[in-house]
């Protein structure tokens, strides 16, 4: 409406498969115009250059599978980032969309947390970032990596970094919350949750802002505002583990005994191997404080959770 150039991309293809082709552009166009969209209700632009055609579509193929946040979605997501990375290995878009797709395939449980594959969404993330340095979307999906192998410090200063360059993203606030909430810095937390939930507008990964209240929340002990905010996060995104772990610990922290039972029996049938030995650090991000740590456990335990 304000006469902003969208999008614009050279096609090519061959006459002998004129509808096959013209089938794919159609594909390109709705992925291109649906992203683009959303960058623009971030107030993003991205500056990562887009490469060739068909790693651009893949990219964005992955990228629509990694909106959609199932464990299935994930590993497809992998699937297509790989096809693009191993077409284009020095795009950073490529780089960066393998990165937050292999982290958030490990935060759903579709991929094992093992050293090998988070230092590998670290590495991609790096070279996107060292490829692109003002690229907020880059600082934050490395953030995201660092954040998977406990290096909070530095996520941090990733997305101090990210809302400097834009601070009407999202992402930045959303992940810098969580951030703060696994230091215990509670105030903290809180504000730039709600900053995100505000920039957000109930988009498709609105639920992980919300997650990063809750996180908060439990950690400052505000247990009944945890508990329902944890309750929204799992009506949003039942197959967010993480979000069901939390939904769990707070209904026991509020005396839900029930309640707590079945957030644990929902979480075990999505994940029958989690128990109290592997579930933090091993899947969820372990607080740095260790009465914080050992409180989140507890309530665990009290709702059920194996421990071994």
């Amino acid at each position: 409406a304000g006469g902003q150039h969208v999008w614009a991309q050279k096609f090519d293809g061959h006459s002998e498969n004129a509808l096959e082709f013209q089938d794919r552009i159609a594909q390109s166009v709705v992925l291109a115009v649906i992203l683009e969209l959303q960058l623009t209700n971030w107030k993003v632009r991205d500056k990562s250059p887009p490469g060739i055609p068909e790693v651009r579509r893949l990219v964005n193929e992955a990228l629509m599978k990694y909106f959609e946040m199932t464990r299935d979605s994930l590993l497809v997501g992998i699937e297509l980032a790989e096809r693009a990375f191993s077409i284009g290995p020095d795009n950073a878009r490529a780089k960066r969309t393998l990165s937050i797709v292999i982290s958030m395939g490990v935060a759903f449980g579709a991929l094992p947390r093992e050293r090998g594959v988070i230092e590998r969404a670290v590495e991609l993330a790096e070279a996107a970032v060292r490829a692109v340095p003002d690229d907020e979307i880059a600082r934050c999906i490395l953030s995201f990596a660092l954040e998977s192998c406990g290096r909070i410090d530095e996520a941090i200063a990733e997305c101090r970094h990210a809302i400097s360059l834009n601070p009407s993203y999202p992402t930045g606030h959303g992940d810098i919350s969580m951030l703060f909430a696994l230091r215990g810095q509670v105030d903290e937390a809180v504000r730039e949750a709600n900053e995100a939930i505000r920039l957000g507008t109930h988009d498709v990964i609105d639920f992980w802002r919300h997650h990063g209240l809750v996180v908060a929340l439990f950690a400052g002990g505000d247990n009944q505002r945890a508990l329902e905010a944890a309750r929204k996060v799992v009506r949003t995104k039942p197959g967010f583990v993480r979000g069901a772990l939390y939904w769990a610990a707070t209904a026991s922290a509020t005396g839900n005994n029930e309640e707590a039972s079945r957030a644990i029996h929902h979480c075990l049938s999505q994940l029958p191997h989690l128990n109290l030995s592997n579930v933090c650090p091993g899947f969820v991000p372990r607080y740095v404080k260790d009465h914080h740590h050992s409180r989140f456990l507890e309530m665990l335990s009290r709702a059920g959770l194996p421990s071994s």
